[in-house]
């Protein structure tokens, strides 16, 4: 299920999306028993993969012309995280 997410400027740097993610994270391992999540992420995209990798999730490659964005097919890079009870 993709989903992204938005945080005003003025709040970046907070830890705010951070918790979010590792909410999220949390909730699909322990409560819905997922074995994997995947996340993919535009390259120029830093703070979103800073984001990921200190919620767990790892880089696993670039997906070449995976998401078509504004009429233009855009590399992704993938990260995933498993759960640890796995």
């Amino acid at each position: 299920m993709p989903f992204g997410y938005f945080l005003d400027e003025k709040h970046n740097g907070r830890g705010f999306t951070t918790e979010a993610v590792q909410l999220i994270v949390d909730y699909a391992f322990a409560e819905l028993q997922l074995h994997r999540i995947e996340a993919g992420v535009m390259p120029h995209h830093s703070g979103s993969m800073r984001v990921l990798e200190k919620a767990g999730f790892h880089k696993e490659g670039l997906a070449r012309k995976n998401v078509k964005i504004n009429g233009r097919w855009e590399d992704h890079q993938v990260l995933a995280i498993i759960n640890p009870e796995d």
